[in-house]
């Protein structure tokens, strides 16, 4: 049964008969329910859902992180459905079944405060990265309180190691601890920043990939 959302004349949601309450940035309507095809799916269909699998599958354990980095597209669309559908557009290469996540163009946050330029990464004893980065004059958007943020992702054990809020930008560098399983693995790395008030977000700086060594 369907559901009123306003009183009789307000927008419904479920279903009644064949036809289904519906909403698309934030507009309800209503819409016929869709008569199942019995078409073999396109190569192109095939190719889309795969991407669609990859990009999804990618990026759901990051669910927290990109609700917060992408939060400024919620008045469009969830967070997490426009960071799926960035990565879908520019992060993925290959064609015809063989697709793989272009690193290099991998966003997790989005946003208007200032990113700041990475200087040095110093493999050290014990797992660790020191990381430096360099920052533009203090403003509205490049605050000493902002907090730096690092994602890192081991390709070989397909895991990911997130440090939120784990410095101020102030503090221009950083020590990080990876897991030991990693020692030997090349390490894919990301930065960005979030204020202090978590309400802006800078846009993800791609550092490349490193040796994590014991």
């Amino acid at each position: 049964m369907a559901i009123y959302k306003n009183g009789i004349n307000g927008p419904f949601s479920g279903k009644v008969g064949n036809v289904i309450g519906a909403s698309n940035r934030g507009v309800d309507y209503i819409r016929s329910l869709p008569v199942p095809s019995k078409k073999p799916p396109t190569l192109a269909q095939m190719n889309q859902r795969l991407k669609m699998a990859i990009v999804s599958g990618w990026l759901r354990p990051l669910v927290d992180v990109i609700n917060v980095g992408y939060q400024s597209f919620k008045c469009l669309m969830t967070p997490m459905n426009a960071c799926v559908s960035y990565h879908l557009k520019n992060a993925l290469s290959g064609a015809d079944a063989a697709f793989e996540i272009d690193y290099s163009q991998v966003i997790f946050s989005r946003g208007e405060l200032l990113i700041s330029r990475v200087l040095e990464i110093t493999p050290m004893a014990e797992g660790r990265l020191l990381i430096k980065w360099e920052n533009a004059s203090p403003s509205l958007f490049c605050g000493d309180s902002d907090r730096a943020n690092f994602i890192f992702y081991n390709p070989d054990k397909e895991e990911y190691v997130v440090f939120e809020n784990i410095a101020d930008r102030a503090a221009k560098e950083v020590s990080l601890k990876l897991p030991e399983n990693f020692s030997g693995d090349a390490v894919q790395g990301w930065m960005h920043f979030v204020s202090a008030g978590r309400e802006m977000v800078s846009t993800t700086v791609y550092f490349g990939f490193h040796l994590s060594k014991y």
